[in-house]
């Protein structure tokens, strides 16, 4: 689920504490992840070795970026790092910290630190560079941002994490690497929950008058269902839903496209012939939050809320665009899109159908000395590769995860619930 909050922005300063560090530890490791809210029964590190060897060069600096496909992201890399004997700091979007005052507490104990997703966060960016230069908790960064439910597929980076690690090394020198390293999290089914995964998709069909045609594909039940919800909620607000027999791609686009033209059109904002729908999607929200934490913008702090909504809803539309569960429906992909699809509709976010296991897969540290080097004067260009280059590792990480895997996930969706 993709939130988008605007709370007052604070900025919370890591305050680690080792007691609570090593207890959450414990807790994370014998409850939080086995639970209801997690459901891992098992989890595999690979790729330790060029780590380990990275980790022990004198003065190293280490910053981790994994993907972020799952609300359990974070449980796994707390896990991740005390097999790795490290005590990690983390960056979080503000709004986690304001859900309770328990976490507000905990989390900055945890070394945790907030950053203002939707603006220019100069106290979080500066944090997190001087954490690296530091050297005494390695950095975890999640370049997608949100959580989006797709674990094959990467979404792309931001190149926020790029330019805090490269950053942090053109401080420091070359007298001593900072380390980025790509990190691949992959989730599979351990048990067969095909006919829970049906039963949420007949259930969120009903929502829309309609039924579960178990006769037909699952994939295409699934853009069937997608696009009724879509088309009412383009209603709703407002907007044409396209013609039918378009592809369900097209239908997306155009869906989107309405959306923030519409949005643009009232917030007088203009954009690049080069801005592709994420990026227009990024800069309208980034406006909107402006406009709705400015105290002097009051007046017009209604209207930002039903902007922020269609905002919200041309993200989440955005989410099933390119055929994701057509390019190989395993139990796994078809379980996401169901997840997304519940999460999109409900606004809630839900537990796991069933068992998982997980694979972590470190890949090969990359010496930003030699980024820096490669790229003398091109700061730009730096950055750009960098983001590529480890965007690419944890796709390649994931591909190469899923070869391996005979977990019941990894089976064809179809075929075994008719």
């Amino acid at each position: 689920m993709l939130d988008f909050a605007d709370l007052p922005y604070e900025f919370v300063p890591p305050k680690p504490n080792g007691l609570i560090i090593a207890l959450a530890q414990v807790i994370n490791r014998r409850i939080a992840l086995p639970g209801r809210n997690h459901l891992v029964t098992d989890l595999e590190l690979r790729g330790v070795e060029a780590f380990a060897e990275a980790k022990g060069e004198q003065g190293a600096r280490i910053v981790l970026l994994p993907n972020h496909s799952t609300h359990s992201d974070p449980e796994i890399m707390t896990e991740v790092c005390r097999r790795l004997e490290v005590v990690p700091s983390f960056m979080a979007a503000y709004d986690v910290f304001a859900r309770s005052k328990l976490r507000a507490w905990v989390m900055p104990r945890l070394g945790a630190f907030s950053v203002d997703r939707e603006g220019s966060d100069r106290k979080s960016m500066k944090c997190a560079s001087d954490i690296i230069a530091a050297g005494k908790y390695p950095l975890v960064l999640f370049p997608e941002g949100n959580v989006y439910l797709c674990n094959d597929r990467v979404t792309p980076f931001a190149e926020g994490a790029a330019y805090i690690a490269l950053r942090a090394q053109k401080e420091i020198g070359a007298a001593a690497p900072v380390y980025a390293v790509p990190v691949s999290i992959k989730f599979t089914f351990v048990e067969d929950v095909r006919e829970r995964v049906l039963s949420e998709l007949n259930e969120m069909a009903e929502l829309f008058a309609t039924a579960l045609d178990r006769q037909a594909s699952v994939t295409d039940e699934i853009k069937r269902i997608s696009l009724t919800a879509l088309a009412r909620f383009l209603r709703q607000r407002g907007y044409l839903p396209s013609e039918n027999d378009q592809l369900a791609d097209r239908q997306i686009e155009d869906a989107v496209s309405q959306i923030l033209g519409s949005l643009e059109s009232k917030m007088e904002l203009k954009m690049r012939e080069s801005d592709d729908l994420p990026t227009r999607v990024r800069k309208i929200r980034a406006a909107i939050h402006g406009v709705r934490t400015d105290p002097g913008r009051e007046v017009d702090h209604r209207a930002a809320s039903r902007w922020a909504d269609e905002a919200m809803l041309a993200l989440r539309i955005l989410g099933y665009h390119g055929g994701y569960t057509i390019d190989d429906p395993t139990l796994d992909r078809v379980a996401e899109t169901v997840a997304r699809l519940r999460e999109d509709v409900t606004s809630k976010l839900l537990p796991p159908d069933g068992k998982r296991r997980c694979v972590v897969q470190l890949g090969t540290p990359i010496d930003l000395r030699d980024r820096l080097e490669a790229f003398q004067g091109k700061a730009r260009q730096a950055i750009g590769d960098l983001t590529e280059k480890c965007e690419n590792a944890v796709q390649s990480g994931i591909d190469a995860i899923n070869a391996s895997n005979e977990e019941v996930g990894g089976t064809p969706f179809q075929g075994t619930h008719a």
